[in-house]
């Protein structure tokens, strides 16, 4: 087909990879928080926002920093 351009193989595992971490809706209710805050926040305010319990939000933080949707900055003791 001229003119198609298909994704190679590694792009489309990249891809997927966004998708299937995209696919828990708290992942995307947290991004959209880190989104439209546009600072750091803590654990304990992405939980009062977002209604979730407090031991989920760091496995699912965990998820988003491994596949580079958010960074963690340390400070003090906390990490943001």
């Amino acid at each position: 087909m001229k003119g198609v351009v298909v994704l190679d193989r590694d792009t489309a595992k990249t891809y997927a990879e966004w998708f299937r971490t995209l696919a828990d809706p708290t992942r995307v209710q947290i991004l959209n928080l880190l989104a439209v805050t546009g600072a750091p926040v803590t654990v304990g305010e992405i939980v009062e926002q977002v209604s979730v319990g407090q031991s989920t939000v760091p496995a699912h933080l965990k998820v988003l920093a491994d596949i580079g949707f958010v960074l963690v900055e340390p400070r003090g003791n906390a990490r943001l």
